[in-house]
């Protein structure tokens, strides 16, 4: 997601202990090979109505507020948020037995408007094909910054593999808003949290789990 452009919905998101400003709902697609190796992940983001409309707005596209683009207007909304700065993780992770997982950078993406809210999508590869099996290849969404909230309301898809199974977990999020107000009660009141909010997201972090059978 591009910083420098969520970062202008904080003007009207109001103190900054209404962490977060934006809401993404996640889509997992978990791309496997005959062997049952993981090879790559479709991402999906589908974005709220605010963040959406001023995406529209600021790029100018949709002009008669039809809630249609043209090809041309969809072309250019395409990778609006794969401008990724140096450094950030996508707000995608992978693990596997506690192990965090290579991904690349994005690849292959699209964008789409419905009239109300922005999909995107990107595909992220594994550096080496990740064997899946009894141990559960674990994917996880979230900000560490919490400035983003992202959920997965829909199940995993699974492409490819033979006997696999995905499941959505979700943490206990009053346990995670509980551990959020005890890091927040740590700053004096002269601290910007805007800018020095707490790594805290990963307490909110929804996940899929894949497994798959042995052959």
């Amino acid at each position: 997601m591009v910083r420098t452009v969520l970062s202008v919905l904080v003007l009207a998101a109001g103190p900054a202990g209404a962490h977060p400003h934006v809401w993404v709902d996640t889509g997992v697609e978990v791309i496997l090979n005959d062997r049952n190796e993981a090879t790559a992940l479709r991402i999906s983001w589908t974005y709220d109505d605010l963040y959406s409309l001023y995406i529209v707005g600021d790029m100018g596209l949709d002009p008669d507020w039809d809630g249609k683009l043209t090809p041309e207007e969809e072309a250019r909304l395409s990778g609006f948020d794969m401008k990724w700065d140096p450094g950030f993780g996508g707000d995608t992770y992978a693990l596997m037995g506690g192990a965090a997982l290579e991904l690349s950078r994005p690849s292959d993406w699209t964008a789409r408007y419905d009239g109300t809210r922005i999909t995107s999508t990107h595909l992220r590869s594994f550096a080496a094909p990740v064997p899946v099996g009894a141990e559960p290849l674990i994917v996880q969404a979230y900000d560490p910054g919490y400035y983003v909230a992202y959920s997965i309301p829909g199940p995993a898809v699974i492409a490819g593999g033979k006997g696999c199974s995905a499941q959505v977990f979700v943490p206990d999020l009053d346990e995670a808003q509980r551990k959020l107000m005890d890091a927040l009660s740590e700053y004096t009141p002269d601290v910007d949290l805007e800018a020095e909010f707490p790594a805290v997201g990963a307490n909110f972090a929804e996940e899929v789990r894949v497994t798959c059978a042995a052959p």
